[in-house]
């Protein structure tokens, strides 16, 4: 794991969204992360899960801006394994 560094990794400028029956989900939130892990924590329904899908590109924010410096990607809460695939085909770093 590389060391963190005073640089931000992530960055969110304003970033809104709302599902597309328009209830929102997040408002505005600026911040940022830097290289390394960061632990999210909040109430179930608070948007966690949702600004992570975000910040790693499976949903675009309907106002604001993120910019990351290196490759981003989630692991999804419920996670279903097959149990005869490899790890690594898995977790999709299998031509890795």
């Amino acid at each position: 794991m590389p060391a963190p560094t005073s640089t931000p990794a992530i960055v969110l400028d304003h970033v809104s969204f709302a599902w597309p029956d328009g209830s929102p989900a997040l408002a505005d939130v600026s911040g940022s992360f830097g290289s390394g892990r960061t632990g999210l924590v909040g109430r179930n329904g608070s948007g966690k899960s949702t600004l992570l899908r975000l910040i790693a590109g499976e949903l675009t924010p309907g106002s604001g801006h993120i910019a990351t410096t290196a490759e981003v990607a989630s692991l999804p809460q419920q996670l279903t394994l097959a149990v005869d695939r490899p790890v690594a085909e898995l977790l999709g770093i299998a031509e890795t």
